[in-house]
């Protein structure tokens, strides 16, 4: 069975853009969950579920090699490593380049309801957020979940820090 068409962030992305108080740590964990969805997108939607091993090129340079597996019935299941080497990406209120490894696991629907955590015990990101540069090295725990027809929510760490949206 073929993966969904979509991991649904958009319409996370859409209506969560973090602002606010401890925007930029938000923003960049935001800036990761959308690079991470994006990658799962363009390598993986409509291929078929099981192990995956493949290396791709992220948005704007860099690779990252996608080590895992995936099933699919009425909700898809992943278990990803997800290894970024100057892996570059930009979107609202983001602008970063990531290297490092993303432990990606969880369930999701087409229809909006996710449970899906990332985690990395060492992520290097560089770049510019809305609230200014951003140099760090840090362990990153999140949690994305949402029901049904709703936005989802993310909360969990960035370099120690709390992060919620």
């Amino acid at each position: 069975m073929r993966l969904p068409l979509t991991l649904l962030l958009p319409l996370w992305s859409l209506a969560c853009a973090p602002t606010g108080a401890g925007a930029g740590d938000a923003s960049v964990v935001y800036g990761v969950l959308d690079t991470e969805v994006f990658i799962f997108d363009q390598a993986l939607v409509g291929q078929p579920a099981g192990a995956q091993d493949l290396t791709v090129d992220c948005p704007l340079g860099g690779t990252v090699h996608i080590l895992g597996s995936t099933s699919s019935d009425a909700t898809a299941v992943i278990d990803l490593t997800l290894s970024m080497a100057g892996c570059s990406n930009s979107g609202s209120g983001y602008d970063l380049t990531m290297d490092g490894d993303l432990a990606w696991s969880g369930s999701f629907r087409s229809s909006g309801y996710k449970a899906l955590s990332t985690t990395s015990d060492e992520l290097s990101v560089s770049g510019e957020v809305d609230d200014g540069p951003v140099d760090d090295t840090c362990a990153l725990a999140v949690t994305d979940r949402g029901e049904d027809g709703e936005v989802s929510s993310v909360s969990g760490e960035w370099c120690g820090r709390d992060v919620a949206f």
